[in-house]
Formats: structure tokens, sequence, C-alpha cells
């Protein structure tokens, strides 16, 4: 007689001789983590800093590394900064909010079974757009009214204005950059690579995409022509894990090892050298979690798991400032 056999025959005689307490099985607890900025985004003056960890969105000034603005409960948000304005995306709502005071300016929830994916502002502070599940909308600033919708089928993993009458959409599932005019709401051309991608990162000014193929390296695309701009196969990072500065003269990279710890390093495009590398120790199987560089590339934010964020100087490598995030999160 087998196994399972022996076990009905077991329940059934106990199951005759009255009830049977039921078994309890363990309940698992809820380990409490140090929460971590996993994305970083900066101001177009570098001013301010908006943090995005899993506890909430948080904003600081990068003179004083000093908290401004806390958002708690908006872990995951995409954030994105104008002159005057912080506009952020979670899931299901859209939030703007005015960089003077950070009061709320308007908020909108999602409809529909629609979620947000990303949110961009124009240079000129008019318009904001929304990518959605299955549209990109387009709301007036600072009224928050809908302008116009326009259906899409595409994932936009990244958007970005070149101008103030051009939107540039990134799309890494269907390995497509698009250019959209916002006046006439009319896709103008799209273009796509020489082989399937893994992630797209466009430049802060929409003129240049960083294309991650998933193995070693990665390209740079021009916007513009469509064409290949430089190949960089020997700046090894994790997939995605990749930034470029606002001039697209220098890129952050990181998720690799140095010896036993997790390594990030910062790479001078136009003379193709590595010009720092810092190292931070695995912590709940982990190291650096994301790296971004100012509008210049003078300056790098870098954060671990540790909860901290450090900033280098990228002329010496040397330490300016960090700001430390004393927030938990559960597991």
């Amino acid at each position: 007689m087998n196994f399972l056999s022996k076990f009905l025959l077991f329940t059934l005689i106990l199951s005759a001789c009255g009830p049977v307490t039921p078994v309890s099985l363990p309940i698992s607890t809820p380990r409490e983590y140090q929460d971590f900025a996993y994305q970083m985004v900066w101001s177009p003056d570098n001013s301010l800093i908006a943090l995005t960890a899993n506890t909430g969105l948080y904003v600081y000034d990068t003179k004083t590394y000093k908290q401004l603005a806390a958002f708690e409960g908006l872990g995951g948000a995409t954030a994105v900064f104008s002159k005057n304005y912080l506009a952020a995306v979670i899931h299901e709502k859209v939030f703007v909010w005015k960089l003077k005071d950070f009061s709320l300016l308007f908020s909108q929830s999602a409809s529909n079974q629609v979620y947000f994916q990303n949110v961009a502002i124009s240079p000129d502070e008019k318009t904001l757009v929304t990518a959605e599940r299955e549209r990109t909308r387009y709301w007036s600033l600072p009224a928050g009214e809908i302008i116009d919708e326009v259906q899409s089928s595409n994932f936009m993993s990244d958007m970005i204005f070149s101008d103030a009458d051009t939107l540039i959409v990134a799309d890494s599932y269907l390995g497509t950059v698009q250019e959209w005019d916002v006046q006439t709401k009319k896709k103008i051309r799209a273009f796509s690579f020489s082989r399937p991608v893994a992630n797209l990162n466009l430049s802060q000014d929409g003129k240049l995409v960083l294309v991650d193929y998933g193995d070693n390296g990665f390209e740079t695309w021009n916007v513009g022509t469509g064409k290949l701009n430089h190949g960089y196969a020997d700046i090894i990072s994790a997939i995605g894990w990749n930034n470029l500065s606002g001039d697209h003269q220098t890129v952050v990279v990181w998720g690799y090892g140095v010896g036993e710890e997790s390594g990030l390093s910062v790479w001078d495009l136009s003379m193709h050298k590595k010009v720092h590398e810092f190292s931070t120790p695995f912590v709940n199987g982990d190291g650096w979690r994301y790296g971004a560089l100012n509008s210049d590339g003078t300056v790098l934010a870098a954060s671990n798991n540790q909860g901290y964020v450090y900033f280098y100087d990228i002329k010496d490598g040397k330490k300016i400032d960090e700001i430390y995030l004393p927030y938990k999160f559960e597991f």
C-alpha cells in the first residue's frame, strides 16, 4: 500500500471516530525592510530631486539636502518636473503640484479599467500628457482640463517633449520610437531597431535614445534621424539600469558586481572612457538601486538598498553630501 492510500485510510478511520481537529498552518509574518529610492528625477534647474520609494514620493532640495515635500502612499510613482510643476502618475491616478508650495493643482483617477503608465509636461508648461493603457490624453495646464484623447495600443515606457509641439514616445514592447505632433495629435514618424530591445531610455531633451538589447552594453540612436549614433558593448549594467545626463554626454550604469560588492560607474561618452566607479555592500540581496545624473552631468545621485542617496561630484569623484530615507515597508 502506497503512502497516499495509507493516508486516505487513516483519514477515514479518524472521521468514523468523530470530528477531526483542523490543523493550523503557520502564517507567514510580514517582514519589515528599509525603504530606498528606486527611481530619481532631477528638476530642470538641478535644484530639486524627486525620489520614488516603496512608501511614497519624496522631494528634496539639492543645495541643503533637506526634504521639502513627502507624498506618502505614492509608492511606485513615475514623476516629472517642469519649471513650475511636479507631475506624477501611479497605477490609478495622476497628480500635479505647484513647486512654489507643493500644493495640489489637480488630480484625476483612472477610469474604465485604464491605468496610467507615464507622464510628460511640455516646455511651455501649457500641456500635460498622460500615457495610459490604450490611449494618451492631453490636459491643459494649469486648469487640468482634458483637451484631447488619442487611442493607442502601445505600452509607452518613456515619453518626453523635444519641444512645445513635439512629443517623443519610446515603446520598449514594440521596440519603436515615435514622434507625435502635439497640435494635430498625429504621428509624424516612427523607427525601430536592428533587433528586439529590452529597454529604451530617452535623453531629457528627447534627442537621443539609449537602446538596451538585454545583453552586453547598449547603443545610442539619434531620434531626429532614426539612425545609430554609437555602440558601447563594453559598458556593462543590468538590463535597463542605465541613465543619461541631460546633455547626453555622460552615462551612469549599475547592477554589476565589483568583488563582493555592488558596482556603479560613470562614463564619458564623448571619450568612451570610464571616469568613476563606486561600490556599495549588498544588503537584503541588492546594492545600488538607481543612478541619476543632473542636466549637465556634473553631479550624480546614487541610491542604495540601505536607504541612502549619495551625491558625487563627477569632476573629482568625491562625495558632496547624502540623504537618508527614514522609512520602512513590509513585504
